[in-house]
């Protein structure tokens, strides 16, 4: 055997452990094939801290009710299309917001806008430079107009409006149906060779279960919770005696010899998947720093969701674990608003949500030291219909999504209080609306997905291997990002 398959098989190994020791053990037999593939990527020059944090929010959010029209003529269009304010009893089939109730920003071309009345701790974000939308995005396979759709003149994503497939399109960064690899995965192997510390640690951490977007070619993501790592309940060495007995057992198989040498690899594997979560939960103990003092709002998924990945940051960037780079993923759903959008537990509520739960991730990352080196972004399965189906909205196509990070006027990369990309006027037969106001994105989600890549540390030359299509784009490159 090789020494390029030796080296390989254990790396291999390594990341099988975490896959078991994360409970991810649907992840192992698509990646078996990689035993004896040989490992190309270098570590990333430097020795700086990157961490990129995607968001999923799931169903599709209706986002042109996030971020919303301001100025007096285009919020008179959004109000056409979107039926009036609602008004549970005088007026329940309208999904628009007045403008005295939004919550006003203004970007750095002096340009005003208004946020969903949910998204009021969003606002200080986005007057500090630290938080940007991008515009009417969503999957293109080649830019396309209100006319090249209705008149099938060019080449549209495959299965539009459908959640799961839509869902993948995102998670891929790219339009191919075929595809078992997300984005964030293949980052994941390129930057891999960056972490030289605790190595049985893959860069993709998720803390929202199995998700297309972390899996890569040659490495896997490892599952915790809001709660932590994984422990093995019921054994235990200091436990009742059951406990004790069924611990004594499993070292025994661990610890045992066996035949043929895979056999062998295999308790190695679940040796090492015990250490490493024993590791991480020392690592992430408050005895010895691993906890945050930042107060996150109670009874949110997503806000436990994001108070973990600050606690992982911290703890990945001490001697514990010694990692350079990081992909985590988290979700929210609830997206999916067909019947009562405009309710009180309907989508204002989710974006309130998501805005509480975001500001307290930007103060932990801030008390931490690493609100310069770590961006969030969202992703969603798409936008929305414009008006009303009766009682909510349908699947749509383009939307906007939101971007956070540290200030590029403050040491940051995020060129934030500004709205990039074409915010389409919102107009149910409009020049980007195709049926019930169905927005044609004018900007593709592999162009956002490269930019957020090459931020992190991908070389430009490398961005059509993780984002095919990206070179029918004018640029791979969206400005949001130094």
């Amino acid at each position: 055997m090789s020494r390029s398959i030796r080296e390989d098989r254990r790396a291999f190994l390594r990341r099988v452990q975490a896959v078991i020791a994360g409970g991810a053990t649907y992840a192992l037999m698509p990646q078996l094939e990689l035993v004896g593939r040989a490992f190309a990527a270098e570590p990333l020059p430097g020795n700086d801290y990157k961490a990129l944090v995607c968001i999923f929010l799931f169903g599709g959010s209706d986002s042109f009710n996030m971020l919303i029209p301001h100025e007096a003529a285009e919020h008179a269009a959004y109000l056409t299309s979107r039926g009036g304010v609602f008004e549970a009893t005088t007026n329940p089939f309208g999904l628009g917001y007045a403008r005295d109730a939004l919550v006003q920003v203004t970007d750095t071309g002096g340009k005003t806008w208004g946020l969903n009345p949910g998204c009021a701790a969003m606002k200080p974000l986005f007057d500090a430079g630290e938080l940007a939308f991008l515009a009417n995005v969503g999957p293109l396979t080649v830019p396309l107009t209100k006319d090249d759709v209705v008149r099938r003149l060019k080449a549209l994503p495959p299965y539009l409006y459908s959640h799961n497939d839509q869902q993948k399109l995102w998670m891929r960064g790219h339009t191919n149906r075929a595809g078992v690899t997300g984005w964030g995965g293949l980052l994941g192997d390129r930057v891999e060779a960056s972490n030289l510390g605790l190595q049985s640690l893959p860069p993709s951490i998720s803390i929202s279960g199995s998700n297309l977007f972390q899996f890569g070619q040659t490495t896997l993501p490892f599952a915790m919770s809001s709660g932590g790592a994984a422990t093995i309940n019921r054994f235990r060495n200091n436990g009742n005696n059951a406990d004790r007995i069924r611990y004594e057992s499993l070292r025994g198989i661990i610890e045992a010899s066996h035949t043929p040498i895979m056999q062998d690899q295999y308790a190695v594997i679940g040796e090492s998947a015990i250490n490493l979560n024993d590791t991480l939960r020392v690592a992430l103990d408050p005895v010895n720093g691993g906890d945050i003092a930042t107060v996150f709002p109670t009874g949110s998924n997503i806000a436990s969701q994001l108070r973990m990945v600050a606690r992982m940051i911290k703890a990945s960037r001490t001697s514990a674990i010694n990692h350079r780079r990081q992909i985590y993923y988290v979700s929210l759903g609830g997206f999916d608003t067909h019947q009562n959008q405009m309710a009180a537990n309907g989508h204002g509520q989710l974006l309130r949500q998501l805005s509480e739960g975001l500001a307290a991730f930007r103060a932990a990352l801030a008390e931490i030291g690493a609100l310069n080196d770590t961006t969030a972004f969202t992703m969603s399965d798409f936008g929305r219909t414009l008006n009303s189906n009766g009682n909510g909205t349908d699947h749509g196509w383009g939307g906007v999504q939101l971007v956070m990070g540290g200030a590029a006027a403050n040491g940051g990369a995020l060129r934030g209080q500004q709205v990039w990309g074409g915010y389409p006027l919102l107009e149910l037969d409009g020049a980007q609306a195709v049926g019930r106001g169905r927005m044609v994105p004018t900007m593709s989600v592999n162009q956002m997905g490269a930019t957020l890549a090459q931020w992190f540390g991908l070389p430009a030359g490398e961005v059509s291997t993780i984002f095919p299509g990206i070179e029918n784009f004018g640029s791979s490159k969206v400005g949001f990002l130094g």
